[in-house]
């Protein structure tokens, strides 16, 4: 059977290309559609493909249509893409904000009115009650009075209720607090001293916020997970996007309300700072004392958390996804066993866990290291 999403995804990469964006085919998991030419190889070697086939990735992110054609081509399956971060023109930086949990009425929820509502987190899976019509016409209508109520305070870009209902399934996120990655960026913009620019922003099928802004070339802000604060991801060099027109396996990712369209504010000094790692410290000319082993941060253990919710039917995807999102921060070596455990309580057989796992550490290998071409 056809794709029906593939021709509306293919559509909308070329539009994002013919803006100077890097795309690259994803799937309804937001994964990378073209399968790694090296998934057989019984050691795969790191390749950035410099074997000349399709399949690295976002190595393979191209703004050329010829070669953007020719990678929906050959993953028939695609039903969204995805936007390179990091290569010029704009070296691009995403802020991923999680609001699962958060009311539209909350405290440091700003340009949000009253009313009824939550959010689910940017990668989780919402779980939406049956709706009437009566229920539809009510949440566009409390949608366009949220729109204006956030254009007059200054913060359209970035506010908005999300119209779903809050449930569980985000790793690094309390299931009785729920994570306000925006009420976070403003509070951080507030104690740094810097302005949220109006800017893209895409509205995810969960009620996340992708915040995209324009950085320097010559810099790397590298990828992140609740590493600036809880709810705030960030996706840099060797990272990617989800692009507005996609189709997931929750629902379509989508321009905000009034977001200019592919034209990216230059992200504020201040933040940028907040986004680069610190400088390597000179090295001491004593010997250091010994060290001891720190404790593992909250946002790790929320992954672990993830796994040991998962229900039947979801076991093996809630395994992957954390592992993939461990091995991006780098803790995938030190976090494995945890989640395979998680995985086994929950009934995964401990072969398909371990395979799983591993799985996950080709794939962030294939697809988190720096492109040499957008460097």
């Amino acid at each position: 059977m056809a794709n029906p999403a593939l021709a509306h995804a293919l559509a909308h990469a070329l539009t994002a290309a013919a803006h100077g964006f890097r795309v690259i085919p994803l799937t309804r998991a937001k994964l990378p559609a073209v399968r790694s030419p090296h998934h057989h190889d019984p050691a795969p070697l790191p390749c950035h493909g410099e074997c000349g086939r399709l399949g690295h990735g976002v190595h393979d992110a191209s703004a050329d249509p010829a070669a953007i054609r020719a990678l929906f081509a050959a993953a028939p399956w695609a039903t969204g893409y995805g936007i390179a971060c990091g290569c010029a023109p704009y070296h691009l930086i995403g802020i991923d904000l999680d609001l699962r949990g958060v009311r539209p009425g909350e405290p440091g929820t700003p340009g949000v009115p009253q009313g009824p509502g939550g959010a689910d987190d940017t990668d989780g899976r919402p779980e939406r009650p049956e709706r009437t019509g009566t229920a539809e016409r009510a949440e566009g209508a409390e949608r366009a009075r949220t729109a204006e109520g956030a254009e007059r305070s200054g913060t359209a870009m970035m506010t908005g209720p999300s119209g779903t209902t809050g449930a569980a399934g985000s790793p690094g996120a309390s299931r009785k607090g729920g994570t306000n990655g925006l009420a976070a960026l403003v509070r951080l913009a507030r104690e740094h001293a810097f302005a949220i620019p109006r800017t893209v922003t895409v509205l995810t099928p969960s009620g996340g916020r992708h915040v995209w802004l324009c950085g320097p070339p010559g810099l790397a802000v590298p990828n992140s997970a609740g590493r600036l604060a809880p709810g705030i991801d960030i996706r840099g060099l060797g990272g990617y996007l989800v692009g507005p027109g996609s189709y997931a396996s929750h629902g379509s990712y989508r321009l905000a309300p009034g977001s200019p369209a592919w034209a990216p504010a230059p992200v504020p000094s201040a933040l940028l700072r907040l986004l680069t790692p610190p400088r390597p410290a000179p090295p001491r000319s004593y010997r250091p004392g010994p060290s001891f082993p720190e404790p593992r941060p909250a946002a790790l253990e929320g992954l672990v958390r993830f796994v040991r919710a998962s229900r039947e039917g979801q076991r093996n995807d809630r395994l992957f996804w954390a592992a993939c999102r461990a091995y991006e921060t780098g803790a995938g070596p030190e976090l494995a066993p945890a989640l395979i455990e998680a995985a086994l309580d929950t009934g995964l057989p401990p072969r398909e866990a371990r395979a799983t796992v591993a799985s996950a550490a080709r794939s962030a290998a294939r697809h988190l290291q720096p492109p040499d071409a957008c460097a």
